[in-house]
């Protein structure tokens, strides 16, 4: 268990305290795994074994608190029983390095949010999901309104955070939904994130909707939502069509008072270029800009052309949020997987909710002389609204390769599959090795 605590560490830069919670979130996935599915409970990590873990941290990569590493059930950091002396120990260690914490926000009170001002540079991601007492009883199980208090404390504390809420409007209805994001503006979060929520085919009836509905509504609620709104407002995950999906650097929004805004860049800009170099998706010019001390943007405004330029700590995002579209380092990696295997007919399969973005870059991919094939993988074992590449197994492989194969009349010499789906033993969320897809078809089998 060391061992793999060790790899989650470092590979991830995640420090996982516990999977404890003092909710009992009706959304949460705990509860709707089919049988055979291999992830971890951990206990609140005893003070030796976590201070064991920390050399194994990045300090030049944000540390994460609260945030689910690979197989281990996430919980909220704060049950932990010596939260406060772990963060002390990290701050001890790595004095400058940005930390982040995910909590629900119950059991912060106005001492402890003072306390964190201790361990800045921090930032928190409050996962509030309604501020309805209503609301909040039906959807975490929460009588209290101390994380209502939290939220405002934090902005006034002058502690960067983010709120999130899971959307359930059929449930709570969507005016919790409003009043939810209209209560994080006016309490300082910087950002809002909505999210979709999923659910598996082991989800009880009043989780149900149809996915693809749900999210043209939530689409609609949240175009409506961010053109009012003084706080970027995100909507994830970002669900496009083949005809939709488009690389545009585009901003989100700009978080107020940050160095992006005092430069003058706004919702709606178009970053065209980063010190000169063109960016070719969201993802890469935003890792650009975080990668610079002082970015020299190019962007477009209304079809006008201007240059500026910011000032801020480098692995920081200065203000500018963008949603997220598709990371061109993977890109590149299918095109130098393809010519180390001289794959010629390869397969790549990814999730029902990648292939949009992926059918765009097929070009890029042909370059390499290969013929290349592209197939959405629907997830057979978890099934409901599951269509993302990390809970994809080694069973909806083996189904969309059979079938893949039966609709080309041939096989394939060179398989690809999202490297998100398995851990860094190449292993599934059902301990599957994905080199057992060979003997399925006898093509070298590769992740990515």
């Amino acid at each position: 268990m060391l061992f793999a605590l060790q790899k989650i560490v470092k590979l991830e830069n995640i420090l996982p305290l516990t999977s404890r919670c003092n909710l009992r979130c009706i959304f949460c996935s705990n509860t709707q795994n089919p049988r055979g599915v291999k992830v971890f409970s951990l206990p609140p990590l005893p003070l030796p074994l976590a201070k064991r873990l920390l050399p194994f941290l990045n300090p030049r990569r944000k540390i994460v608190i609260g945030e689910a590493a690979s197989r281990i059930t996430e919980g909220e950091p704060l049950t932990h029983p010596d939260f406060w002396k772990i963060l002390e120990m990290i701050r001890n260690l790595y004095p400058e390095t940005p930390l982040q914490i995910t909590t629900n926000g119950t059991l912060l009170d106005r001492e402890a949010v003072q306390r964190l001002k201790n361990f800045l540079p921090l930032e928190v991601n409050l996962s509030l999901n309604s501020a309805a007492p209503a609301g909040r009883w039906l959807l975490m199980g929460d009588r209290g309104e101390r994380a209502l208090l939290v939220a405002e404390l934090l902005g006034r504390a002058g502690v960067t955070y983010h709120g999130s809420i899971v959307a359930l409007p059929h449930l709570v209805g969507w005016e919790d939904l409003r009043s939810s994001c209209r209560f994080l503006e006016a309490s300082g979060a910087a950002t809002i994130r909505l999210f979709l929520p999923g659910f598996t085919k082991l989800a009880p009836p009043p989780l149900r909707f149809p996915p693809e509905v749900m999210y043209r509504e939530l689409e609609i609620f949240w175009r409506e939502e961010r053109a009012s709104l003084g706080v970027p407002l995100l909507l994830e995950p970002s669900f496009v069509s083949d005809v939709e999906a488009n690389f545009l650097a585009e901003l989100a929004g700009v978080i107020p008072g940050s160095p992006a805004a005092r430069a003058g860049l706004r919702k709606g800009d178009i970053v065209k270029t980063v010190h000169g170099r063109g960016v070719r998706s969201r993802v890469d010019a935003f890792q650009l800009i975080q990668a610079s001390r002082c970015p020299v943007l190019e962007i477009e405004r209304g079809g006008v052309l201007a240059a500026l330029s910011f000032r801020k700590r480098k692995g920081a995002g200065g203000g500018v949020v963008m949603a997220w579209d598709l990371d061109w380092g993977v890109v590149e990696k299918v095109k130098r997987v393809i010519r180390s295997c001289r794959g010629r007919r390869v397969l790549v399969l990814t999730s029902e909710w990648g292939y949009p973005w992926l059918k765009k870059v097929l070009p890029e991919w042909e370059k390499t002389g290969a013929e290349v094939h592209l197939v959405a993988v629907p997830n057979r074992f978890f099934g409901g609204s599951i269509a993302c590449a990390g809970l994809l197994t080694t069973v909806d492989f083996r189904r969309a390769l059979r079938a893949a194969i039966c609709v080309a009349g041939r096989d394939f010499d060179l398989v690809l599959l999202p490297a998100a789906a398995f851990d860094f033993r190449g292993k599934d969320l059902l301990g599957k090795h994905y080199s057992l897809l060979r003997y399925q078809t006898g093509a070298a089998v590769e992740l990515v």
